[in-house]
């Protein structure tokens, strides 16, 4: 009997010295009180985080449901259920209920006092795909952007830029890129990254047509429309292709917005004679034989006298043709006769008879 009661104590004390460590274990595995994992709303998430709550509530996320271009496009679709999942919280598929009206604290952080922080583009690519790819979009940019993630970019609470234009955001990795962008005229006048590199485009819901979202970064040529900005039709160098295509031909350093030759030489704008030798070789070898092309005058250049876009036509305007002279009374204007023309060839026989004589 007492053996037994040994062996009972031991027992007891090794549950209690193992105690701290099962709770432990437990703590950590997520095992909480249904009340701890029930939502609560954006209410209750105020109480401690104010900052944050009124950064949300100023977002796009917080009027996710209540946006008045989504409320029309839903309701021209007829309301379906599966725009829910997305645009509220907590959504219920088999009852088609939601806990929370918009995105709120809870659809990233989880419901209640969980507080997970999922900070991995794929928590965003739940909602950012399909009709909207920007997930899809941002996977296909390839190792140009695999080491930045959404909140690179973007903050978490506004949704917003993190810097107040996308090229100062774009600049964070790319600064000399943008060093030189800042330097040429589209610096000057304003044009950011987005501008060119996020081509974006609405979804047809009605035909099944994602939208377009700018998050590849690389815009094909038929995106990239540089006659959107520049009303510069081309005549004769039309042949290089359509839109961005024909431009890029010539001015492939669009960065720094210089001349760039298919072998990739970079020239300035001022030069442009080594991007025309190399598709107009023949003109070009007349010339650098002639007068304008001898000595290497960089100030003689093709385009000082061809406009590049419309190169038929000369920049230096033609002198007027020399009118014909026409006699105010041709009454007056004798005829030549063949009797005259026999007279004119007997004297010049006689003349060289004469001069042949002489010799």
């Amino acid at each position: 009997m007492e053996k037994q009661n040994k062996v009972h104590l031991k027992t007891m004390l090794t549950i209690l010295a193992l105690t701290p460590f099962i709770l432990f274990i437990f703590s950590n595995v997520g095992i909480v009180s249904a009340s701890e994992t029930d939502y609560k709303g954006a209410a209750y998430c105020v109480e401690c985080h104010q900052d944050e709550a009124k950064e949300w509530s100023e977002s796009s996320h917080a009027q996710a449901m209540s946006d008045p271009e989504f409320q029309e496009e839903w309701e021209s679709l007829g309301a379906p259920e599966s725009c829910l999942s997305c645009h509220t919280t907590g959504y219920n598929a088999e009852l088609n209920d939601f806990e929370v009206k918009e995105v709120s604290c809870e659809a990233c952080h989880g419901p209640g006092d969980t507080m997970q922080r999922d900070a991995s583009p794929e928590l965003c690519g739940k909602c950012h795909s399909g009709p909207y790819p920007t997930y899809e979009e941002w996977v296909d940019s390839g190792p140009a952007h695999g080491n930045a993630d959404c909140l690179t970019c973007h903050d978490e609470h506004t949704a917003e830029l993190k810097f107040e234009t996308s090229t100062e955001t774009c600049g964070q990795c790319h600064d000399s890129h943008v060093d030189k962008i800042l330097q040429t005229k589209h610096g000057e006048n304003g044009v950011e990254c987005a501008d060119c590199h996020m081509v974006t485009e609405p979804a047809d819901f009605i035909n099944g047509v994602p939208a377009k979202t700018g998050h590849s970064f690389s815009p094909s040529e038929n995106e990239l429309d540089c006659s959107s900005c520049h009303e510069r039709p081309l005549s004769k160098h039309d042949i290089l292709g359509e839109k961005a295509y024909a431009c890029l031909s010539c001015h492939g350093a669009i960065h720094e917005l210089e001349l760039r030759l298919v072998n990739r030489s970079v020239y300035p704008l001022d030069n442009v004679v080594p991007l025309c030798a190399q598709c107009h070789n023949e003109r070009y070898t007349a010339w650098k034989q002639g007068t304008h092309g001898e000595h290497d005058d960089r100030k003689a250049q093709c385009t000082t006298c061809h406009d590049p876009h419309d190169p038929i036509i000369s920049n230096i305007p033609t002198l007027e043709s020399i009118p014909q002279r026409v006699s105010a009374n041709p009454a007056s204007v004798p005829s030549i006769t063949a009797a005259a023309v026999v007279v004119e060839i007997l004297l010049i026989l006689i003349y060289v008879l004469r001069r042949g004589s002489v010799v």
